[in-house]
């Protein structure tokens, strides 16, 4: 069977699209996690918690809103903290007028740690990532997946 008669091979330009996403997601990832465990003793894991945190109000969320920011982890995520705090970047809080409410706060280790960590870790994105793509390239793209991390596109399936 030729690659054009497979139903399961879509050979369709989104199918491309997303093959290139993902693929270039997990080769810079893979380079991007080596890189900021080597130099900063912390997988791109918890820069991801300190970074939602530093981009938080008061450089603090709730367990719950960190849960539904978080691109790399949601199970485990009280694992995840629990390391992060023995580190001494975050500390959780009780929140005011809810008993039970627990939030997490950057510490200012953490924001010294994040700081150094983020501009560290934006270098190796440029590097291997921004670097592969032409000015025009990088704009299209960015122009084209603007929706998703601004979180302004609805599902097609959920659109009106």
């Amino acid at each position: 069977m030729e690659h054009d008669d497979d139903p399961s091979r879509p050979a369709t330009r989104w199918a491309d699209a997303w093959r290139g996403v993902l693929f270039a997601n997990a080769k810079v990832l893979r380079i991007a996690e080596r890189d900021l465990v080597e130099r900063e003793g912390f997988p791109v894991a918890w820069l991801d918690v300190l970074a939602q945190l530093y981009d938080a109000p008061g450089n603090a969320l709730r367990m719950q809103e960190l849960e539904e920011r978080s691109l790399f982890t949601r199970s485990g995520l009280t694992r995840l903290v629990d390391r992060i705090e023995a580190a001494g970047l975050v500390r959780r809080e009780p929140v005011p007028g809810d008993r039970r409410g627990v939030s997490v706060a950057l510490t200012p280790e953490g924001r010294r740690r994040h700081d150094r960590a983020f501009v560290e870790h934006m270098r190796v994105i440029e590097r291997e990532f921004g670097g592969r793509l032409t000015p025009a390239e990088q704009q299209a793209v960015a122009d084209a997946l603007a929706g998703f991390w601004h979180g302004d596109l609805e599902s097609p399936t959920t659109a009106g």
